[in-house]
């Protein structure tokens, strides 16, 4: 082992130990699903809603709540992808406050039309915490209640 001038002999040794424990963990590679159900459809007729997932940590902004876009719904059913976490940054001047959330932390689901204003949507489901199953299914509009379900295949 090579000798560092000023530093007793087992610090080298203690920070290589450090640094090969800190990578050892893997990011989680398995996605969460949500499987909606557009409540809009009428005889294969479907009005397109955009599902947004809102982290139950909202900040108190002008602007309205902080949500995640899921993806645009224009069929009777459509499989959805929750991403593994999202930042929200608030920028007041000199200072910003960043948010975040992970699967790990509640969130609700709402829409809106997909020619809608995201400032207006808000939540329209109870909370649920999406690391707790592999897969969601909801029928929204409205206010469904999501459930634990099956993998679907987006």
């Amino acid at each position: 082992m090579a000798r560092f001038p000023g530093l007793p002999a087992v610090v080298p040794a203690l920070l290589l130990s450090l640094v090969a424990c800190s990578s050892s963990e893997e990011p989680p590679t398995d996605e969460m699903t949500l499987l909606v159900t557009n409540d809009s459809c009428q005889l294969m007729n479907c009005s397109p809603i955009r599902v947004l997932a809102f982290p139950d940590k909202q900040p108190g902004t002008p602007g309205g709540n902080w949500s995640i876009d899921l993806g645009l719904v224009t069929t009777p059913s459509a499989c959805l992808t929750l991403p593994p976490g999202a930042i929200f940054r608030v920028i007041g001047g000199p200072d910003t406050t960043t948010f975040s959330w992970t699967t790990g932390d509640a969130v609700s689901l709402g829409t809106i039309p997909a020619s809608g204003s995201i400032v207006l949507a808000a939540p329209s489901t109870g909370s649920f915490v999406p690391d707790r199953a592999k897969g969601w299914k909801v029928s929204l509009p409205g206010r469904g209640q999501v459930t634990e379900a099956e993998a679907c295949s987006p």
